[in-house]
């Protein structure tokens, strides 16, 4: 009976110490899929979309004053920036509020949508202006720094598919993400970037294979069955497999004390 126990622990060990193995081959054997934000080409970023927010102005909410002998009218409300404040001429005050009948006018916030795609990866880019206009239009100045602005904040950064709150580090150490937030003292918006690079021949196996891109293949069903004990590894079964083991201990223990 004692060595038919054994024997069953040896059959359920092995995969564990496979796992091990597997994990230990990593630096060795995995391929670098990163997308490397400094690979980014500025000129390839396209504008996509470009879409407007609209909401409400009260008449009494704007404040008038005078700048240098021109009167101007500004939103008056809690901004964190300065560049965020609406700011309307005489003119544009007359549009909006053409008698004292008209209490409300709409403003509206630009957004927009950028999008850059390669063999080595991609991003998206929602990137909205937080200082309001009063018309449905916008500047090709703020489109192109919108741009550089991207190429920048993109080029020391490392994407992959890890999750939008998440930073992780890969099997080489270097911090990988996958959501990019931004904010500056006139837009704020988010970068998502993620690998195009075709998996290795055995990238497959290790606990980061879910961040990049995957090949459906036929696998050695043990192999495929051991790299899911890793607990690092999306769906991983490392804790039913682990609770399996500690049931059979349990009951070993009770089946002895009940057979003595």
């Amino acid at each position: 009976m004692v060595k038919y126990y054994i024997i069953i622990g040896i059959i359920y060990t092995i995969p564990y110490i496979v796992t091990i193995v597997i994990s230990g081959l990593r630096k060795k054997l995995e391929t670098d899929r990163n997308f490397y934000g400094k690979t980014i080409d500025i000129q390839k970023i396209e504008l996509t979309n470009v879409s407007y927010k609209k909401f409400e102005i009260a008449r009494n909410n704007i404040k008038k004053y005078t700048e240098m002998g021109e009167i101007k009218y500004v939103y008056d409300r809690s901004y964190d920036f300065e560049d965020e404040r609406l700011l309307l001429s005489e003119k544009e005050y007359q549009k909006c509020f053409p008698d004292k009948f008209v209490k409300t006018t709409v403003a509206y916030y630009i957004i927009f949508e950028f999008s850059y795609e390669t063999d080595h990866g991609k991003i998206k880019a929602k990137i909205t202006l937080t200082k309001p206009v009063i018309e449905k239009t916008y500047n090709d100045k703020d489109v192109e720094e919108i741009k550089k602005l991207i190429y920048e904040e993109c080029s020391n950064k490392i994407f992959a598919n890890v999750g939008t709150e998440s930073k992780y580090k890969d099997y080489k150490g270097q911090e990988v993400i996958h959501s990019l937030p931004i904010r500056t003292s006139t837009l704020e918006g988010e970068i998502i970037g993620e690998s195009n690079k075709r998996p290795g021949q055995y990238d497959w196996m290790f606990s980061d294979s879910s961040w990049y891109p995957e090949e459906a293949k036929k696998r050695n069903r043990f192999l495929s069955f051991c790299t899911y004990l890793n607990p690092n590894k999306r769906n991983s079964i490392f804790l039913p497999y682990f609770t399996i083991g500690i049931l059979g201990i349990i009951i070993n223990w009770m089946f002895n004390l009940i057979i003595k």
